[in-house]
């Protein structure tokens, strides 16, 4: 009786589990610059490579500036597995250990919320970040792509 119990009680957790992530994942997450910012549009592969550092720069030359949620925010996990193809606290920990041994070149800044990387994207032409896109304030920034 108390291994059914047990094994009904593990299968119950893991479906509520699982549910919350499908509602993220069926959330769209927009990728958003600055209104100013003169790119209209990114690949989701260029959204990729300023998120694993290949690409540090805008083709004007001036240095890209990211934003990042922590890593326990559920568009931040969205975000980590569907674009970079790791676990938040896996890239996280690729980002540490590149600071550890000087070979940052240019890691994203962590903001506690949306909203933040909204404000912070909107006061630099640089910037860039993501947002659900219910949480979008179209009149702040753009949405230069879009993670589905």
């Amino acid at each position: 009786m108390k291994i059914k119990i047990l094994i009904f009680l593990a299968t119950s957790v893991f479906f509520l589990l699982s549910s919350s992530s499908k509602s993220a994942i069926a959330e769209e997450i927009a990728v958003v610059v600055n209104k100013d910012n003169p790119v209209e549009t990114l690949s989701l592969e260029e959204v990729k490579d300023f998120y694993k550092n290949n690409v540090l720069t805008w083709s004007d030359g001036s240095r890209v500036v990211m934003y990042d949620l922590p890593v326990k925010h559920e568009v931040r996990k969205v975000f980590s597995v569907v674009l970079l193809g790791k676990e938040a606290k896996e890239v996280a920990r690729e980002w540490a250990n590149k600071k550890i041994t000087n070979t940052a070149k240019n890691p994203p800044f962590t903001l506690k919320s949306e909203v933040l990387i909204q404000h912070k994207v909107s006061k630099s032409v640089a910037a860039i970040g993501y947002v659900r896109k219910s949480k979008l304030s179209r009149d702040k920034v753009r949405v230069v792509a879009v993670i589905k």
